[in-house]
């Protein structure tokens, strides 16, 4: 997610094409696909409302994907991995939608006129000289990029009318004065609650699980367990401190002279977040919910909870959570405004005392270390400049033996005797295909090299944080489901996970029916659910000991009721509010343009969203994506 953070505000340009975003994904789920008579279309990919969209167009615009990718990723993508992602599919779903987009504008009066398109066209630099529009200049471009006028400007006209449309109904949307008021009271107003908790841990101790219950459940559940193409491999590692030697001082000198701009540091903050995402026509309830989570793990983290702990937890950002929401340095201008707003104005060891809202959801924040900018004396840098020189002499060194065996374990019978033979130490293990989000985690290099090879195929040395690796590809191992001996523990923790849930469910309806009596701690004792009550809280200020969800029922509950049991990781809640305290309105003119801001976007993407439902609603859709691009 940083790294799509950092790019965030770098377009993706694609020659003289009209700017197309790399992450647009498919609005909507495609009708029968396939000619009707049997024989699939030869000319075209997709039919909408009986509008063809030509296979030419798919494949220019399929290209211009490619090399948008390709700029952004470089090495790292390539042609199998963009099938692997479903880009055929994600470009046929934007024609799709440019299609419904333009047939609707047409039908609106919101059709680009020729006067702007050709206002546009004289405006792209490509076809200028001395800032004039030269038509020698634009009709070489074309030729050079195999358009024709008219098909290159069918192109640009859609394009423009595409945005032309999304920005009259994004302009038009506006907020009122009540729905600010509206939005500060919700943010602003306070509230005081008794809550009781029935825990699932202490019922699921308790709870055992047959092996026909096991069985059912793999039955039922089948893509719980379910896991994807794997491949048995044997591999060896060659460790980089095994062939470390000492680095002198001159050495070390000399390195530093002739890098010193590498010992020139701007201001950097290393940090780590929670990300919580709202949907982008989640409406204010989920913008609730994701807030709400938030603010619960940043009253964690300051009552002294584990940072790196509740980004594993919580944390929905792929790229960062299994390391503890780690962002490493960052410096100016590589994050969102928002984001950078918040984290450089954190000291060290300080946590965001408020939710932070970006185009990705909600994030908490903690800033670990705060590095100046200037210059690193010799002194300061010694050790590193010792250690990096050391790595880079282990890495030849460690690259050179892996050049040397590498010839012995491929022509060898057996690769893990081989292996001992050589004095390494061989291990036998299988690796999954797993998926990933480009721009959100970096593609595994051992997987990619595990999954290049042939069967009995021996990789080259892939670099990874171990050391240099050089694996054997020994066994194909097909998605599905393993047989319940492999899986049996896991199986289990999930039937007495269930069946503590039911439990659990069942004593806090019992609760919320004996707590109508008004005794909330009298009713929780009886079912041995563990009660407390917490201090005012806001969407804005969250709860003690309160999780988000829970938060959220009780910010919704009039006062003096009870929630209906809300589920959470520990089990399940019940919340009473004791106590609802209005905002002072007075604070509304401070908080007035952030929360104009945010109601603005949250209120354009589904008046934007809506308008494409419009479009989409009762639309006859047909695709026919070539064989060869069929994810």
């Amino acid at each position: 997610m940083i790294t799509l953070m950092r790019r965030y505000r770098k377009s993706l340009q694609v020659g003289l094409l009209v700017v197309i975003a790399a992450f647009v994904a498919s609005l909507f789920v495609f009708g029968a696909t396939g000619s009707r008579d049997g024989a699939e279309p030869r000319d075209r990919v997709a039919t909408v409302n009986g509008e063809t969209i030509p296979l030419e167009r798919f494949q220019r615009r399929y290209q211009a994907y490619l090399e948008a990718y390709a700029q952004t990723y470089r090495d790292r993508f390539s042609t199998e991995m963009a099938e692997r992602l479903g880009l055929p599919q994600q470009v046929v779903g934007d024609l799709v939608q440019e299609a419904l987009i333009v047939q609707r504008a047409r039908a609106e009066g919101l059709a680009v006129t020729d006067e702007e398109l050709n206002a546009r066209i004289h405006a792209i630099p490509t076809f200028q000289e001395n800032g004039r529009f030269v038509l020698k200049r634009y009709q070489e471009a074309l030729k050079r990029r195999g358009f024709t006028a008219a098909g290159f400007e069918g192109e640009i006209r859609r394009e423009l009318t595409r945005a032309k449309v999304e920005s009259a109904v994004r302009s038009g949307v506006k907020v009122s004065e009540a729905e600010l008021e509206q939005q500060f009271r919700l943010r602003r107003e306070e509230v005081r609650a008794a809550w009781a908790l029935v825990e699932l841990a202490p019922i699921a101790a308790t709870t055992s699980a047959t092996d026909e219950e096991l069985s059912a459940y793999l039955a039922q559940h089948p893509d719980e367990f379910r896991q994807p193409d794997r491949r048995r491999v044997q591999y060896v590692t060659l460790s980089r401190k095994d062939f470390e030697t000492a680095t002198t001082d001159a050495e070390v000198e000399k390195f530093y002279h002739a890098h010193i701009k590498e010992f020139e540091s701007p201001h950097q903050v290393r940090a780590a977040h929670v990300l919580v995402r709202v949907p982008e026509t989640g409406g204010s309830e989920a913008e609730d919910k994701a807030r709400a989570k938030v603010a619960d793990v940043i009253r964690r983290a300051k009552a002294g909870g584990d940072f790196g702990k509740l980004a594993q937890e919580v944390s929905e950002d792929p790229g960062t959570a299994p390391r503890g929401g780690d962002l490493g340095l960052v410096s100016r201008g590589e994050v969102v405004p928002q984001f950078e707003q918040a984290l450089f104005a954190l000291k060290k060891g300080e946590v965001s005392p408020e939710p932070i809202r970006t185009p990705f959801g909600f994030h908490a924040i903690k800033v670990f270390e705060i590095q100046e900018s200037g210059r690193k004396p010799l002194k300061d840098v010694a050790s590193q400049i010792r250690s990096r020189l050391s790595a880079e002499a282990a890495d030849r060194a460690a690259k050179a033996r892996a050049d040397q065996i590498r010839p012995e374990l491929q022509g060898a019978k057996d690769f893990m005797a081989e292996a001992k033979k050589l004095g390494l130490q061989a291990i036998e293990t299988t690796m999954a295909r797993l998926d990933r989000v480009v721009g959100l985690t970096a593609p595994d290099s051992l997987e990619e090299a595990a999954f290049a090879l042939a069967l009995g195929g021996v990789s080259t040395p892939v670099q990874t944080p171990a050391g240099l690796v050089v694996l054997k590809f020994v066994e194909a191992i097909g998605a599905g489901v393993p047989p319940l001996t492999e899986i049996k523990d896991k199986v289990a923790t999930s039937v007495k996970r269930q069946k503590a849930e039911t439990a659990a469910l069942e004593r806090a309806k019992r609760l919320a029916a004996d707590a109508q009596t008004g005794d909330l701690a009298g009713a929780a004792k009886k079912v041995g659910a563990v009660t407390g009550e917490t201090a005012r809280f806001s969407r804005a200020k969250p709860a003690e000991r309160l999780p988000g969800d829970a938060m959220v029922a009780a910010l919704q509950t009039p006062a003096g009721q009870l929630s209906a049991p809300v589920k959470a990781q520990q089990g399940y809640y019940l919340v009473k509010v004791l106590e609802r305290v209005p905002p002072d309105m007075g604070g509304l003119a401070a908080e007035r343009d952030n929360i104009l801001k945010e109601v603005l976007a949250q209120k354009q993407s589904l008046a934007w969203e809506s308008w494409l439902t419009g479009a989409r609603a009762n639309a006859k859709i047909e695709t026919h994506l070539p064989a060869s691009r069929r994810g």
